[in-house]
């Protein structure tokens, strides 16, 4: 394994970085229209203050609805578009277009894709963070041993207990998980965000 110096903060997207909808009956799905793509505003200045304290922030997603047949590349490269555009304090974005019954390597929990940006950003995982809104997040980060943020939402409660003994913190949303990291950096705590 290779061995770097740089502070990476590994990001899940849906559920963090973008709303998680409803959809046909699915509850706490990824957007599969234009129309229920939204970002999670207020992120800017966070993010600003994370990239000036020398961190690359990477999206790190799990996109099996492109193997499903239930969106397109195109629909997702618009929809990364238009994160990268709100907020381009993140670098790139990784993706697995697999599902769980390719076996691939680079599906979360495996931790493939932390491996891939890691190499290429030459992260010092131990230095690094992995947020995400699942059991999964949790685990790929666990995995490369990045210290790790699970990030609440209304769909996962249940599904995260399990990881709750590996976990680093759990916040509130994807403010509350950036600025604990902001904090941690600065020597200071502030519980009532997170």
């Amino acid at each position: 394994m290779f061995i770097g110096t740089k502070k990476i903060i590994f990001a899940d997207l849906d559920g963090v970085f973008f709303k998680l909808v409803n959809h046909f009956g699915e509850r706490g799905v990824s957007a599969r229209t234009q129309d229920e793509i939204e970002l999670i505003a207020g992120l800017e200045d966070i993010l600003r203050k994370l990239v000036e304290r020398n961190y690359v922030i990477v999206g790190i997603t799990n996109q099996p609805d492109i193997a499903r047949k239930k969106i397109t590349h195109e629909f997702l490269e618009e929809k990364h578009r238009r994160l990268l555009k709100t907020y381009p304090q993140i670098t790139e974005v990784f993706i697995c277009a697999h599902t769980e019954t390719d076996l691939c390597g680079c599906r979360k929990p495996k931790p493939g894709l932390l491996q891939q940006a890691g190499k290429k950003y030459e992260a010092d995982f131990a230095s690094s963070w992995m947020i995400g809104d699942s059991r999964s997040d949790i685990e790929a980060g666990h995995a490369m041993r990045t210290r790790t943020i699970l990030v609440q939402t209304l769909w996962n409660s249940e599904s995260t207990t399990p990881v709750l003994g590996y976990v680093t913190a759990v916040a509130k949303s994807a403010h509350g998980a950036l600025s604990l990291i902001l904090a941690l950096e600065e020597g200071v705590s502030n519980k009532d965000d997170v």
